[in-house]
């Protein structure tokens, strides 16, 4: 066996027996959300709706959506079975119940700061619900160095920057 399956295998049964895969399922939201949205609505449209809408949080079931413009919780909003329905889907689960949008003045302070790639470290934190601390991001950081699959890395580091304010 290589280095990968026995990894992947490790990581399994810890996110099995730590009863961890409902927060991976939820994590995987955030990651899917710009990709969906375009894939929902149309390269343009969609593209537009995933820059200027952020996903912050998923608690019991409710993905809460922040955005800074009326037009496009409305268009949320109003679309919201469609991509409750393929959230679900590509989840492989019924994760999600509700969506709720709200109006946050200032989410990207500039308009080039909203189109330019975010990093793993910047999508995780725009997706939490408290500060993660410079120590702790260190320590993510060393956990994760031997982790060789990049969209493993990037699922266990919003795991790990959403699931503590103590611990990673």
């Amino acid at each position: 066996m290589d280095k990968t399956h026995n990894l992947r295998h490790l990581l399994t049964e810890l996110i099995r027996t730590h009863d961890l895969e409902s927060k991976m399922l939820e994590q995987k939201v955030f990651a899917l959300w710009p990709e969906l949205l375009q894939t929902l609505f149309g390269t343009l449209r969609g593209s537009a709706l995933g820059r200027k809408t952020v996903p912050v949080s998923l608690s019991n079931g409710i993905l809460k959506i922040y955005t800074e413009y009326p037009a496009y919780k409305n268009a949320l909003s109003f679309e919201k079975p469609k991509i409750l329905t393929a959230l679900n889907t590509e989840l492989g689960k019924p994760v999600l119940t509700d969506l709720r949008v709200e109006i946050k003045a200032e989410l990207h302070k500039t308009e080039d700061q909203s189109s330019s790639p975010k990093t793993p470290k910047e999508d995780s934190i725009l997706g939490n619900t408290h500060p993660v601390t410079p120590e702790q991001l260190e320590k993510i950081e060393q956990a994760l160095a031997s982790v060789p699959d990049a969209e493993l890395k990037k699922s266990l580091w919003q795991l790990f920057t959403t699931q503590s304010k103590d611990k990673p």
